[in-house]
């Protein structure tokens, strides 16, 4: 899957989270990796959605340097740069017990069409992209570990041609194995 595939089912996922936030599902957050895998690359889309109410307030409040109750501009930028540590700073990805260190390819926010400082949702869309030093073979593991920030289930979904695709709530911090096909 190409690098434009991805970052359009990216925006679409966002969309969709944007979409769906209305829906009956406990609040707080709510975090999504879409993985493929390939034999010499391994991309993740990382969406996770903030539902409105005192994490948001404090998020949004946080950003809001000249409290002037908007954020706009270089608030904006430091509230992704915020959403996007708390989206991938606890995911951990190994190939058969080695690390790979993630590598960031674009990242999206969304303020909810709501630029004020309060307590509205907010979303976040992560690509990563990560280049293997060696092609993988059959039989050799995927590895990912995360933890979401307020220890709710992750909805894993991984993708490798040919076999049918992997979707699974996994629990926050337990380490999921997926085998190379």
């Amino acid at each position: 899957m190409g690098s434009t595939a991805i970052r359009n089912r990216a925006l679409l996922l966002l969309g969709l989270l944007v979409a769906t936030t209305a829906f009956g599902h406990p609040s707080g957050f709510h975090k999504k990796l879409t993985v493929t895998l390939t034999k010499t690359k391994v991309s993740a889309l990382i969406v996770m959605d903030v539902d409105s109410g005192d994490r948001c307030l404090l998020l949004r409040e946080a950003v809001d340097s000249n409290r002037d109750g908007l954020i706009t501009g270089l608030e904006v930028t430091r509230l992704k740069e915020q959403l996007v540590k708390l989206a991938t700073r606890p995911l951990k990805l190994s190939i058969s017990t080695a690390p790979i260190a993630l590598v960031i390819k674009e990242t999206k926010v969304s303020l909810r069409d709501d630029p004020r400082a309060n307590d509205a949702a907010l979303s976040v869309a992560v690509l990563v992209e990560i280049e293997h030093a060696h092609p993988v073979s059959t039989g050799m593991e995927f590895e990912l570990e995360d933890t979401s920030p307020d220890q709710s289930t992750i909805v894993l979904q991984v993708f490798q041609e040919g076999v049918k695709p992997f979707q699974e709530e996994v629990k926050s911090g337990v380490k999921t194995k997926v085998r190379f096909n």
